[in-house]
């Protein structure tokens, strides 16, 4: 690979902000509510089962599954609740964010050098060496690029053309580990 700096402006919209962030937080909680789903198909399971155990004048079983059935059911409408607070709070955040971009109004820059992966945009400006870019997720509509296992970083393909696109998986590639969904 050529040693090349790759450095490019992305634009920053309210629009691609708000779509990334969308996508972002869907594709977050998307395993995490099929899983809290099982939860109440086996909350029913196991009342229906108490249930039948009661008909059978089995009481002890009876109570244990009735008690097993309650806790996990529960447990989803507990979760279901949390699951609606953290939209409520990740829905006013993004919102803070778009009226930030409004008043800051700047291009995202992404650099990366043989050394290092660097983002900025109006908020803030990340350097990290490539040693601590961990994995780069490519999927239909968006790169992912992780660093520290604490920064998330994604770059939406529509805004860039093919070629510089080419470019920056090339570099992903050789310089971190790279997973494709």
């Amino acid at each position: 690979m050529n040693e090349e700096i790759l450095t490019y402006n992305t634009q920053c919209s309210e629009e691609i902000l708000r779509k990334i962030n969308q996508s972002e937080f869907k594709r977050l909680w998307k395993n995490n509510l099929k899983k809290n789903t099982k939860n109440l198909y086996w909350g029913i399971t196991f009342m229906m089962a108490g249930v039948i155990a009661m008909l059978l004048k089995n009481y002890i079983f009876a109570a244990f599954f009735i008690g097993f059935s309650l806790a996990t059911i529960s447990s989803y409408f507990n979760y279901l609740s949390q699951y609606k607070q953290y939209k409520k709070v990740f829905s006013e955040k993004l919102e803070r964010k778009i009226s930030n971009l409004k008043i800051n109004s700047k291009d995202v820059i992404w650099e990366f050098t043989p050394f290092h992966f660097s983002f900025k945009n109006y908020e803030s400006e990340y350097k990290f060496i490539w040693q601590e870019v961990t994995y780069c997720i490519l999927d239909d509509q968006y790169l992912y690029i992780t660093a520290s296992d604490l920064m998330n970083f994604i770059l939406d393909k529509d805004n860039i053309d093919e070629i510089t696109l080419n470019k920056t998986i090339t570099y992903l590639e050789d310089k971190s580990k790279f997973k494709e969904i």
